[in-house]
């Protein structure tokens, strides 16, 4: 029977064999020393039986007394051993600090590598670890390994073990970048530091001459006071207005006057028409400027000679950029002007206002609605056809629409002041004469096909040819002014009934057609 000394021996021989192989200590059991002898499961003298040497050849090998094994316990605990012997089914396998089962590797069972695979996958799977979080598993040394670029392996010195190192998942969050390296610092020198001081003054001038440009600009500094009048079209672009303001001499940078517009919503502030700008207007102003509210509105004088017709001014208000033609032709037309001299029964007549835009000089502002501007016509001729023309014309028995269509014939007709009176006393004789009973005027015809392309013809059909019908035409045939209306109302007496235009540019009269003929095939006629 082996006695307690032979159990001493054996486990010194054993503790031995552990150190010899530098395994990893296992973890201290809390148990007693005396759990050794209950956990095993065989008697004490099969220990000696399974030796294949005699008790005192382990006695000889010991070379450490029975103190040394106390000293060792502190390192490899005598539970370890027990441990050891322990049946695999234990259900808490021991791990270390990563959670990886902690395997012991001996000699007496050959692992292949895939086996030896397969179980640490299962143990990591059963210890739930996630892969990423065990940065190394140990591996046995003679266990072979995929030549991986993303695994390194690191041979740590130990004569069974290495340690498969995943770099890739260790260190991702570490940037890949290059080393810092501290470049040496260089002087440029007295000359080199000279030349930059140099090219930073030019830029900084050009820079400052660029700013002192842009500022006068935007500032309207240094400009001429001048006034100029500047036409804002319907349908306007912002880069429109800005050639138009560039070529007006208003501005001089085209580029920071639309950066101006962009910042300040220019185009939303302007609106078409005309107006007065200065050129010492910054670019605040020249916007202000343009706009219905805040702008300066353009006053235009317009002449209407006597004698124009109603579409010779139309056509004079709408060059002048008072308002288009089309517009007042409308007015005219369909406007119910509350005159007591036009007849409400004309309205769509177009040619129901000829007449009664009386002749003047008028200031118009530019774009004006077309009734503003027909008014002022007609209020003029209303207040300038006085009270003594009314009662003139009653004792006359004639109607204002009757006294201003002989007046403008007569407008149409005469030379001169000197002879409308005269001319007027004609059309008087022929109208109360029964041996002429159509007027046979040649100014109603040039009326009646004006603007058509049609040649003069006495043959021409129109209400207003008098050569065909009697009496006056439908209306006037121009816009007199007040000599030729004072001329209808107080005409000459006289027995003429004919006249005809000499070289000199007024008329011969005369009583009978023979005297008249005569004239008209002399050298004197002007016809």
């Amino acid at each position: 029977m082996s006695t307690e000394s032979d159990i001493i021996k054996n486990m010194e021989e054993a503790l031995k064999l552990v150190d010899d192989s530098n395994m990893p200590p296992a973890p201290v059991s809390d148990r007693p020393l005396s759990s050794l002898t209950e956990r095993s499961d065989r008697p004490l003298p099969s220990m000696t039986e399974r030796s294949d040497r005699p008790l005192s050849s382990m006695t000889e090998r010991s070379d450490r007394p029975l103190s040394r094994l106390s000293e060792r316990s502190d390192d490899h605990p005598l539970s370890s051993l027990t441990a050891r012997s322990e049946p695999a089914a234990s259900k808490t396998p021991r791990v270390d600090k990563f959670g990886i089962p902690i395997k012991f590797f001996t000699s007496k069972k050959t692992i292949s590598p895939e086996e030896e695979a397969l179980r640490k996958v299962k143990a990591a799977e059963k210890s739930g670890v996630p892969q990423e979080a065990r940065p190394y598993d140990y591996l046995p040394i003679d266990a072979p390994t995929k030549s991986d670029d993303d695994d390194v392996e690191l041979d740590i010195g130990k004569p069974e073990f290495k340690i498969k190192f995943d770099f890739e998942s260790a260190y991702r969050d570490v940037p890949n970048n290059r080393p810092l390296r501290l470049r040496r610092e260089k002087r440029t020198g007295l000359v080199g530091g000279l030349l930059l001081a140099i090219f930073i003054l030019c830029v900084s001038l050009v820079l400052a001459s660029l700013a002192w440009l842009a500022t006068v600009d935007i500032l309207g500094f240094s400009a001429e006071d001048e006034d100029v009048n500047v036409q804002v079209p319907p349908g306007f672009t912002m880069e429109g207005i800005t050639d138009m303001l560039f070529e007006a001499g208003l501005i001089r940078y085209k580029v920071l006057f639309n950066l101006y517009a962009e910042y300040s919503n220019a185009f939303e502030k302007i609106s078409e028409g005309s107006y007065i700008l200065n050129k010492n207007f910054d670019y605040r102003a020249l916007v202000q400027g343009m706009t219905a509210r805040a702008g300066v509105r353009v006053e235009v004088s317009v002449t209407i000679p006597e004698g124009f017709t109603i579409a010779q001014i139309f056509t004079l208000l709408e060059s002048e950029g008072v308002c288009s033609a089309d517009e007042l032709w409308d007015v005219a037309t369909f406007h119910d002007f509350k005159f007591h001299f036009l007849d409400r029964e004309t309205i769509g007549n177009r040619l129901r206002l000829e007449g009664y835009l009386f002749p003047d000089t008028y200031n118009f502002y530019m774009d004006s609605p077309p009734t503003q501007a027909i008014l002022r016509m007609l209020r003029e001729f209303d207040r300038r056809f006085t009270e003594e023309f009314i009662e003139r014309a009653l004792y006359m028995e004639l109607s204002i629409h009757e006294v201003i269509t002989i007046a403008s014939i007569i407008e149409r007709e005469a030379g001169g002041d000197a002879e409308r009176a005269r001319m007027a006393a004609v059309i008087f004789n022929r109208l109360a004469s029964p041996d002429f009973p159509r007027l046979e005027i040649d100014a109603t015809i040039h009326y009646a096909i004006a603007g058509t392309g049609i040649p003069f013809s006495t043959q021409f059909e129109s209400d207003y040819n008098t050569y065909l019908h009697e009496g006056l035409p439908p209306g006037p045939i121009a816009n007199p002014g007040i000599p030729s209306i004072r001329a209808a109302l107080w005409p000459d007496t006289t027995n003429e009934f004919y006249y005809a235009l000499n070289k000199e540019g007024m008329h011969n009269f005369f009583s009978n057609f023979t005297d008249h003929v005569n004239f008209v095939n002399s050298d004197e006629y002007g016809g």
